[in-house]
């Protein structure tokens, strides 16, 4: 017959799932006592950060057990740009520790970031790594309240190319929309950009090429240009193109296209695109600190392709 789990014991494999972080309530639920806690501090085999919230000694530090006794300390969800960290968004690396409470709340955060809410009560988080934490849509309407639109668009972006849907986002913004709610208006301004429509680009950094590109008056590339070469079934994906004239440009970024076992495959795809008559040009982050070279190069190539073709609208013309 099995003997049943000591409660300490069951404490403890539950706080392991939880970063090693675990309340009074919890312990008590789980049968624990209060006396049987103290003797556990005693004897140095649990620590006491704050007031109701417990680690377990050894338990390694992370900044993840950080956040989880931020949450268990305001009995609040990791927001704003710590959800996005936790939902692994880009831009959100090195997020700090960050919580949304009840607005009623009486405890007052010390070492990390809280923001109060009276809509506290209709959050529905998920559990991220354990943590409770704002959804992703939730999370980039709050992102809005503490960073750029830039940065806020950055984060919409990648959460599409993870899967999740626009119309979902969109529908938690409306619901979220209502005076007191900050970080909408920087959702809004990002959604009605004029230069969203079309494929969602495979990073930042190639958005921000293209913006260059057209606020330097040359004719509006397509993004995410689809290229079949013969002998291929899928082709390649060229960031920005002018498939008119055959000529394309990549964001030579080691992230994507040079990495360490990416460079043979890359100089194969740029070999077979040359090969196929398109002429390919590649911009990197310092083009975009300076983009007058960058700039003068498009500008000799487009011509060059369009006295080639014979094309009637000239594409340096074109605003």
């Amino acid at each position: 017959m099995r003997q049943p789990v000591p409660p300490m014991h069951a404490l403890l494999k539950q706080a392991g799932v939880q970063h090693g972080v675990f309340t009074t309530s919890l312990a008590l639920e789980t049968g624990v006592t209060k006396a049987q806690l103290t003797t556990a501090l005693r004897r140095g085999t649990i620590q006491q950060p704050h007031s109701g919230v417990f680690r377990v000694s050894g338990s390694p530090w992370s900044w993840e057990q950080e956040v989880m006794i931020a949450v268990s300390l305001l009995r609040g969800v990791a927001s704003h740009r710590c959800a996005a960290r936790l939902h692994g968004l880009d831009g959100f690396a090195d997020a700090p520790v960050e919580i949304t409470m009840a607005h009623s709340g009486s405890r007052r955060p010390r070492s990390f970031l809280a923001h109060r809410s009276r809509l506290f009560n209709l959050m529905k988080p998920v559990q991220i790594k354990a943590i409770p934490t704002t959804t992703v849509a939730h999370t980039l309407v709050d992102l809005g309240a503490v960073v750029s639109d830039d940065k806020v668009e950055q984060a919409l972006d990648d959460s599409i190319r993870k899967g999740f849907n626009l119309r979902w986002i969109t529908e938690t913004l409306e619901q979220l929309r209502r005076p007191g709610v900050t970080g909408c208006g920087a959702l809004l301004r990002v959604l009605a950009r004029p230069d969203r429509r079309g494929p969602i680009p495979d990073s930042t950094f190639e958005r921000l090429v293209q913006r260059v590109i057209c606020s330097k008056g040359l004719g509006k590339p397509e993004r995410q240009v689809l290229v079949r070469c013969q002998g291929q079934r899928k082709g390649y994906s060229i960031d920005v193109a002018w498939p008119e004239f055959k000529l394309g440009l990549e964001a030579d970024s080691e992230l994507w296209h040079w990495g360490p076992r990416r460079g043979r495959l890359a100089r194969q795809r740029h070999n077979r695109l040359t090969a196929h008559g398109w002429e390919m040009i590649y911009a990197s982050w310092q083009d975009l600190d300076d983009p007058s070279e960058l700039i003068k190069q498009l500008k000799l190539a487009l011509q060059r392709h369009w006295v080639a073709t014979g094309s009637t609208c000239d594409p340096c013309a074109t605003q």
